[in-house]
């Protein structure tokens, strides 16, 4: 099918079984699939994007992709790409009625028989799913929108400073807040139970680089900005 490519990587490894591929659009904002491979060597596709036939075979030699999660409202163009490629593979989503282009196999349910919690991030409206990966020394929490961690450079720094994370480059955007955050203590609890839960060792998005280092404390950071 003709569909638009724009740049990405190949795919990188962050834990066992667990690996991002990082993009961007057609501007200069970053992006990010994350790929989840399951006992049964099957990968769950989180916020896919689409590549090339290298980057694509590149990514069928970590398994078989087998269940795609359509992660957020704004977050579905590459879906039809990868639904045309992979006849069988199996649409997640938490409200079918938001997603264009594809149909929708079942709900965010459907991920616990594989080991991964799944729901729709508390305070969002826009059902920015949270995606909690099981690890050998805790989990992986992986948020598409209302978390980020992106470093602008040029004509973007001033527009980031503006419509960013207060005083950072990681955190809850401002542009997000205004956008998308209808309650904004649902967030913060849930950003503050999840930091005093104690075991997150990964902090993933669908914008910007992954936080590999006191997760727990960037998490209290991101709840006192909300």
């Amino acid at each position: 099918m003709t569909h638009p490519i724009f740049p990405y990587g190949e795919p990188r490894e962050l834990s066992e079984n667990l690996w991002q591929v990082a993009g961007s659009l057609k501007f200069p904002v970053p992006r990010n699939m994350t790929i989840v491979r399951t006992a049964r060597g099957e990968l769950v596709l989180y916020s896919v994007i689409a590549m090339h036939e290298e980057g694509m075979q590149a990514l069928e030699a970590l398994g078989r992709p087998a269940l795609m999660v359509i992660p957020h409202r704004r977050h579905q163009m590459d879906a039809p790409f990868y639904k045309a490629r992979y006849p069988s593979l199996r649409v997640i989503a938490p409200a079918a009625q938001r997603v264009r282009g594809v149909a929708v196999d079942g709900g965010l349910g459907e991920l616990a028989e594989l080991g991964l919690d799944a729901y729709v991030l508390p305070g969002n409206s826009y059902e920015d799913v949270v995606l909690e990966i099981p690890l050998a020394d805790g989990r992986a929490l992986c948020v598409c929108e209302s978390l980020g961690n992106v470093s602008p450079s040029g004509w973007m720094k001033p527009l980031f400073k503006l419509l960013g994370p207060p005083g950072d480059s990681f955190g809850v955007a401002r542009a997000v807040r205004w956008r998308e955050i209808e309650d904004r203590t649902a967030l913060r609890t849930w950003l503050s139970t999840q930091a005093a839960r104690g075991d997150a060792r990964l902090l993933l998005f669908g914008h910007g680089e992954a936080l590999v280092s006191d997760v727990p404390g960037a998490l209290r950071r991101a709840a006192a900005q909300v």
